[in-house]
């Protein structure tokens, strides 16, 4: 029974977090599959909004131009008022 327990223990300290942050979204884009699934992404703000082609497009423009770009529907952006007041 103690040696279950060690192992339980023994075998959480030896997982590595895949994602952590701050999110690299270099790395993010360099292994994405482009599906061609429209998005709309906001800034952390939520002032700015754009359309990408799909989510990795999203990833390559974070990584290309330093944004933090996320996505908030899986669809292209509409014209209008921004998610928040800036």
């Amino acid at each position: 029974m103690l040696s279950v327990i060690l192992l339980v223990l023994l075998s959480s300290t030896l997982t590595k977090q895949h994602l952590s942050y701050p999110i690299n979204f270099c790395s993010m884009s360099s292994t994405c599959i482009h599906d061609g699934r429209g998005v709309c992404a906001s800034s952390p703000d939520g002032c700015t909004r754009r359309s990408f082609l799909d989510q990795c497009d999203m990833y390559e423009y974070n990584c290309d131009y330093g944004t933090q770009y996320m996505t908030k529907v899986t669809s292209p952006c509409t014209s209008g008022q921004p998610d928040f007041l800036c």
